[in-house]
């Protein structure tokens, strides 16, 4: 499905959540069909301004990026309140500029340091502001910037709802596996790998675990998989 969004429609699914999902989702299944990053991330406060996650450290930013100061692998954390027209204005013309310049110059791309992403939020309890962030980012966004629903910034619960509002990757810091006393049966804490991992699922997607910290072995429930540091995007085995 090609969708041409100006400012105005982007703007407009703001009094639309039921479209917006439905658009989004096409969306995210024509670039990525069902396969859905999983990647862990450390554990910061969050940033009361614009910040980047680079080469897994997280730089706080005067000013939210311009499309030509981006690095391989950044990935942005851009808070937009609710209440504040001016900055969802702003956000809608900062997706499209992102947009226009990643067609007539992509992105650098590096392997070793995963795909470039956005993770919007605000610190206003607003789920359907937070999912219209999320959303409208997939819709106006290239396939090579990837969304993520970041469960730290908007909640557990929300991340999982956004996956079926077009985000393509759950992110966040990940909790240790809890295990039963008897026998040594994985429990999963649901920010774990495993309960990450269960969240993608429920939603009815496929997941793919991205892992850029140092080297080590996570335990999914099912299979305890190898990840090593520049071992990325991995496929899940089917």
């Amino acid at each position: 499905m090609t969708l041409e969004m100006d400012a105005e429609t982007l703007l407009a699914l703001r009094d639309n959540p039921p479209r917006l999902g439905y658009l989004a989702m096409e969306r995210r299944a024509d670039l990525f069909d069902r396969r859905t990053l999983l990647r862990p991330t450390p554990s910061w406060d969050p940033p009361i301004g614009a910040a980047i996650l680079r080469r897994n450290q997280q730089l706080e930013l005067p000013a939210w990026p311009e499309p030509d100061a981006w690095q391989p692998g950044d990935r942005v954390l851009l808070p937009v309140e609710p209440d504040d027209e001016l900055a969802i204005h702003r956000y809608v013309a900062w997706l499209l500029e992102l947009a226009a310049h990643e067609a007539r110059q992509p992105l650098e791309q590096n392997p070793l340091l995963g795909p470039c992403s956005i993770a919007p939020f605000c610190a206003d309890p607003a789920g359907t502001h937070r999912l219209w962030l999320i959303g409208v980012a997939r819709l106006a966004l290239p396939g090579s910037i990837r969304v993520e629903a970041r469960h730290d910034l908007i909640g557990i619960r929300l991340a999982q709802v956004a996956l079926g509002f077009g985000a393509d990757t759950l992110a966040g810091p990940v909790e240790a596996e809890r295990h039963l006393p008897v026998a040594g049966v994985t429990r999963p804490n649901e920010a774990s790998i495993t309960g990450l991992r269960n969240l993608i699922e429920q939603a009815g997607l496929v997941c793919a675990l991205q892992e850029d910290a140092v080297p080590r072995a996570l335990e999914t429930g099912r299979h305890t998989i190898p990840i090593q540091l520049f071992e990325i995007d991995r496929e899940d085995e089917t």
